[in-house]
């Protein structure tokens, strides 16, 4: 395939699992509004590093964590099916789940970090902050340990880079991954201590995580009501991140935002 000059010749996103919650009993003012979110992952073929991925979604490892489970699933009733499952998804594009090289994780709560087992002999790429809570195994940390891969894979924790580019002004941190300006991790606090969304310059597609669950719920963060403010790491922080993400939309409208969990179609950008 002609990928124009570029390094990375495609991008493909996938919802793999969902969850469902109420808008009305998130944000005070909200009329119900029951709507299901689904957990992005992003496929991206690097012409020298090799098949890349940005998180892994759901898998049925969120059903079989003992009481963590059952809690978890109370609150935020979760859906997936083993053909929803990243590996799955991928074979049915005809790619082998053993090509994937490397996998950047935004941070380690169970929709973003369930299928990290079904892959084998890769590199994982997260910062300190979020391989901390993956290591801690807490369900306060809403990390599953059943999930937390161990044996035949190495860990890279991101490094800051000291240009932060298009982004000064509004995050505090930025991650040259590759070191080829490529792929640009975007420190994204507040939902989790160390999230990171990543931005790839060839195509302007700013991947942003669970900086907010949607663009069109960024203006609502202020009225989040106690109980999901509890869920983030620092709702202060939280609220920090929404503020300089609605700017940085408005700033730079030739850039496409896609939110993990906010409205997306499966496509293939090339």
């Amino acid at each position: 395939m002609d990928s124009g000059g570029r390094k990375i010749n495609r991008i493909k996103l996938y919802a793999c699992g969902s969850c469902r919650n109420d808008l009305g009993i998130v944000f005070r003012g909200h009329p119900k509004d029951i709507r299901i979110f689904p957990a992005l992952v992003a496929f991206i073929e690097h012409n020298t590093f090799g098949n890349v991925l940005f998180d892994t979604g759901y898998s049925e490892l969120v059903y079989k964590n003992s009481i963590t489970s059952k809690i978890y699933n109370l609150l935020n009733k979760t859906f997936i099916t083993p053909e929803e499952v990243i590996d799955s998804r991928l074979m049915q594009d005809g790619i082998s789940p053993d090509s994937i090289k490397h996998i950047i994780l935004s941070h380690s709560h169970p929709d973003h970090i369930g299928a990290l087992k079904r892959f084998s002999g890769y590199e994982l790429i997260a910062t300190k902050e979020v391989f901390a809570k993956m290591d801690e195994g807490k369900l306060l940390s809403l990390t599953f340990r059943n999930m937390v891969p161990h044996g035949e894979i190495t860990r890279r924790t991101a490094e800051p880079a000291v240009d932060n580019g298009i982004f000064e002004g509004f995050f505090e941190e930025v991650y040259d991954i590759f070191r080829d300006g490529t792929i640009i991790g975007v420190r994204l606090d507040g939902h989790a201590d160390g999230q990171m969304g990543i931005y790839i310059p060839e195509h302007q597609l700013f991947l942003a995580a669970d900086s907010c669950w949607g663009e069109d719920l960024l203006p609502e963060v202020p009225r989040m009501r106690p109980l999901p403010r509890l869920i983030q790491n620092d709702f202060t922080k939280y609220s920090a991140t929404a503020a300089a993400m609605l700017r940085f939309i408005k700033e730079h409208p030739e850039i496409k935002v896609i939110f993990s969990h906010g409205a997306m179609e499966e496509k293939s950008y090339e």
